[in-house]
């Protein structure tokens, strides 16, 4: 949505909450929509997440939602385990989409990677477009991880003006600088360690924001038993203006 032309568009305050949820471990529904409720984010941003908890939590929260299939090893057998990405807004979501950015993974397979989109418009009129992605684990895949940056990356420029593109998830980078260095977006500030949630030592959770973003501030709460119960990763809120 653009604002008629000769008019500037309206400046916004955003917070966005990325958090990779471990959903294959059943996390407490209601304990997750009261630590997001908590942050009141406009845009939220989950990895590993089955479609019934995207569905429970958008209820919960009254958000609308979109949800994407990244890999089942169930296949036919139990659809709901499937494991995906979930973008949640309270505003309107429009244009969703997903692709995937590893190599031509099995739908069966963890191994399989994909990116998600929305487009996420407030009643003023300010508009965001979201992009969330859970790239590959571990040290040996760092490769993988690179070349899964720069496929999001190819999709993001086709997709047009960077202006109020945003990037988040779970970058399985752990400081590696290379990964968010291909990304669309920049890292204005760089968040504390998020993983494992009982005592994190690991950066691996982030949110790119275009680099004329102002007032940013990063906020993840400290790691211990509650946190852990719930996921074995921490949320990650920034807050900024465009």
């Amino acid at each position: 949505m653009r604002e008629p032309t000769g008019s500037s568009p309206p400046v916004a305050e955003w917070a966005v909450t990325t958090w990779n949820l471990h959903g294959a471990h059943q996390p407490d529904i209601a304990r997750v929509a009261e630590a997001l409720g908590t942050e009141s984010p406009d845009v939220v941003l989950l990895q590993e997440t089955r479609k019934p908890q995207a569905v429970a939590l958008a209820r919960t929260l009254g958000m609308r939602f979109t949800w994407a299939r990244k890999h089942s090893p169930y296949t036919r057998l139990a659809p709901h385990l499937a494991e995906g990405l979930t973008i949640l807004t309270a505003h309107s979501l429009a244009a969703a989409g997903h692709t995937e950015v590893s190599d031509r993974a099995s739908t069966s397979s963890w191994k399989r990677r994909i990116a998600q989109w929305a487009r996420i418009g407030r009643p003023d009129g300010a508009t965001l477009r979201a992009y969330n992605v859970h790239l590959s684990p571990h040290e040996q895949h760092a490769g993988l991880r690179r070349a899964e940056a720069v496929r999001l990356a190819t999709v993001v420029a086709e997709h047009g003006d960077l202006d109020e593109v945003i990037v988040g998830g779970d970058f399985n980078d752990d400081r590696d600088g290379s990964v968010i260095d291909l990304l669309p977006g920049i890292e204005h500030l760089t968040p504390p360690p998020t993983c494992p949630s009982r005592n994190p030592s690991k950066v691996l959770d982030h949110v790119l924001l275009p680099a004329h973003a102002s007032g940013v501030s990063v906020a993840v709460p400290a790691g211990d038993d509650r946190w852990a119960a719930i996921s074995d990763h921490l949320p990650v809120t920034v807050r900024f203006t465009l």
